[in-house]
């Protein structure tokens, strides 16, 4: 899905992780990892959700609500696990292919993206994913000052017919993955790593097939191939080194190892959802 000035017809908007304690995610997000609001924040404490934004995306963390579908007579629960919104300018068109597809949707209100509707299902890897209309705030670009989300990293057991659904469900464009010259230990064959691009520089949605060395291989401490992540950029990512360091949070230094131009760190926040926090710096 191109626009007719040759911009992609899609967007990360939200994401969207399931948390034990909103308090500490927001002390996390927001104080450490450096996610500030855009926007005037009306978090209260021991709110059943907190959120933040950048002006164009955002990012919400909740408490389970195991009863959440149940309630709404709908298919998906998007309170118990965590999920990605794609925003697109054709949401009927994606709302017809996924009907000819036979793909079950649920039309969910996500609050956090001023309660607009959104069809969620599961991609062929069961990663839960909303699709939704562009919102009017518009599209973060790698070049903003603000942080903003570069990527999600989706697991996937199948990552060519995982693309297929994207490409075909939402015309997404599969891109080719830019590495640096002295890359890590793992491959990009796209049997095992691709990237529905949304730029040069791997932004988008990454469709990994999990790895059980991967980690190992590198030297790190988290596995990013297994179970999926948001990637959040940010203006200094050695600020947010220093910042985890103080609060003794465990974290992995993988440098510029995978994408051409980005330092990236990997981590688990007080949930241990396993997040990336990226710089460019080149």
């Amino acid at each position: 899905m191109t626009t007719a000035n040759g911009t992609p017809g899609w967007a990360i908007g939200h994401v969207g992780l399931c948390v034990h304690d909103t308090d500490a995610a927001w002390t996390f997000y927001e104080g450490v990892v450096g996610l500030a609001p855009t926007h005037a924040s009306s978090r209260r404490p021991g709110a059943a959700t907190v959120a933040t934004d950048n002006g164009a995306q955002s990012a919400s963390f909740y408490s389970a609500v195991p009863g959440f579908a149940r309630d709404r007579q709908c298919l998906h629960n998007p309170r118990v696990m965590k999920f990605v919104s794609i925003e697109v300018d054709d949401l009927d068109g994606v709302a017809s292919r996924l009907a000819k597809l036979g793909v079950p949707c649920s039309e969910i209100v996500i609050p956090e993206r001023d309660d607009a509707v959104q069809l969620f299902c599961f991609d062929p890897s069961m990663n839960l994913i909303g699709f939704g209309r562009h919102a009017a705030a518009g599209v973060a670009s790698a070049g903003d000052p603000a942080w903003l989300i570069h990527h999600v990293n989706l697991q996937a057991h199948d990552v060519r017919d995982t693309i297929g659904f994207f490409t075909g469900v939402a015309d997404m464009r599969e891109g080719t993955w830019m590495a640096p010259p002295e890359m890590g230990d793992f491959s990009i064959d796209p049997k095992q790593l691709a990237v529905q691009t949304l730029g040069s520089d791997n932004r988008g949605l990454h469709i990994i097939r999990p790895d059980a060395g991967f980690g190992y291989r590198n030297g790190f401490a988290h596995n990013p191939s297994i179970g999926g992540h948001p990637a959040f950029a940010v203006p200094d990512i050695q600020a947010v080194m220093r910042r985890l360091r103080d609060a003794d949070v465990v974290f992995s230094d993988a440098g510029t190892y995978a994408m051409t131009g980005y330092h990236q760190v990997y981590l688990y926040d007080p949930s241990y959802n396993l997040i990336e926090i990226n710089q460019k710096v080149a």
